[in-house]
């Protein structure tokens, strides 16, 4: 499975606070929440600086640390390359990690039970993030070794309280990475440490029915788990729906809802969720340019702009384009206005060719472009692309440098 989907269950997601689970005072939840919407919202420094704003509050609270390296994995699972193009990025996660377990020790020791709690669960958590860093390096040994001390931690919480459900999420992730991925399972079997498929997703499903903090992520977890590995499109639709619901304004779901509902031949809908990932972009073409590494290649990794990617794409564009033809008719429609939609779609088709090698149709498309609406910087980006063609090295180069613009004082 895709390593960079799974983190996004490490992170922690605010809720009010409530018997059975982890507890924090009302401002940190507040920052928190921020930080997690903005995250979602792909808006990756305005996360960070939420994180930062709870550990400048109140420095000896772990779950702000925890939150903040965990936002950062979860940035560098989307953005492809982000640890080589950013290194300062990878020293604060590290800096980040050491702080929340050695916080979290300080809370363990305390003589409160639910601060022991709630420290045992945060170191747990923390080390599950580090672990999921040496997953994606695959040095396994490093990982399991993080997920064995994480679940040490978690297990004791959980026989601590069986009901505080938020420990179920690692209990769960571990389950099931610890069966699943094979790296890992032939490791953890040489040990005796064998994972349990089902049990780990009952206890992720658990998190998400009963959780706090880590229900959100929970269900991101249940979503990921379903799109990759289990390629169940339908289970994979409802979770990010609700998604949908708590977090409205992110184009990262509206983005996975579309490409859900395509692939379950619902054409119109998901053609409705691209004209509504549109509406964002012409809303504030400036504001979303950070956004596009993520959403192109979130899902992909280094696999990025890989030939079928861009032939699936290629297929959706077209059927796009031929539905939306009715607009591009000549001709006075009353109170219309050109919204650039088509404008996206074409630029998008020439891009996707040229990543074919299907230079000369890609060529037209750009042509085409410079004559139709302006879209943000569509016709600065088409001119560029027929000097040079826009194959799949020159998109990620753009797709990075657009990343920067979001990653002020990085």
């Amino acid at each position: 499975m895709r390593i960079s989907l799974l983190i996004a269950a490490l992170l922690l997601s605010p809720a009010a606070s409530y018997a059975g689970g982890a507890h924090t005072t009302p401002e940190a939840e507040a920052m928190l929440d921020e930080g997690i919407t903005a995250l979602y919202g792909l808006e990756y420094a305005k996360s960070r600086r939420a994180a930062r704003k709870l550990i400048e509050k109140d420095p000896d609270n772990p779950f702000g640390y925890l939150f903040e390296a965990g936002a950062i994995w979860w940035q560098s699972s989307q953005e492809f390359g982000l640890f080589k193009d950013t290194p300062t990025l990878q020293g604060l996660f590290e800096q980040d990690i050491e702080a929340g377990i050695r916080k979290a020790d300080a809370y363990i020791d305390s003589k409160d039970k639910q601060t022991k709690m709630d420290g045992l669960f945060v170191a747990g958590m923390t080390l599950g993030v580090r672990g999921q860093w040496n997953l994606m390096k695959r040095n396994y040994w490093a990982a399991l070794g993080d997920g064995k001390k994480s679940m040490k931690l978690l297990r004791k919480l959980n026989k601590m309280d069986d009901e505080y459900e938020d420990a179920y999420l690692g209990l769960g992730v571990f389950d099931y990475q610890a069966a699943h991925l094979s790296g890992v399972a032939r490791i953890g079997k040489l040990f005796g440490m064998r994972g349990d498929e089902k049990r780990g997703l009952e206890r992720i499903q658990r998190a998400v029915d009963k959780a706090g903090f880590a229900r959100r992520q929970a269900a991101q977890m249940l979503s990921s788990i379903y799109l990759i590995d289990l390629q169940d499109d339908q289970k994979a639709l409802i979770v990010i729906q609700g998604l949908r619901k708590d977090f409205p304004d992110s184009v990262y779901f509206i983005f996975l809802e579309s490409m859900l509902r395509y692939r379950l031949e619902d054409w119109d809908g998901s053609l409705a969720l691209g004209r509504e990932l549109h509406k964002r972009l012409a809303a504030d073409p400036k504001a979303f340019r950070p956004k596009w590494l993520t959403l192109v290649c979130g899902l992909s990794g280094p696999d990025c702009l890989s030939k079928s990617d861009m032939e699936r794409t290629l297929v959706w564009l077209d059927r796009a384009l031929e539905e939306t033809s009715k607009e591009a008719k000549p001709g006075p429609k009353p109170g219309a206005k050109p919204d650039g939609f088509r404008t996206l779609l074409r630029l998008l088709r020439g891009q996707a060719l040229d990543t074919l090698g299907r230079r000369d149709e890609a060529a037209k498309e750009y042509q085409k472009v410079e004559f139709m609406p302006p879209l943000g910087e569509s016709r600065e980006i088409a001119r560029a692309c027929l000097a040079a063609p826009c194959d799949r090295d020159a998109v990620l180069k753009r797709l990075r440098a657009m990343s920067k613009d979001e990653s002020g004082g990085d």
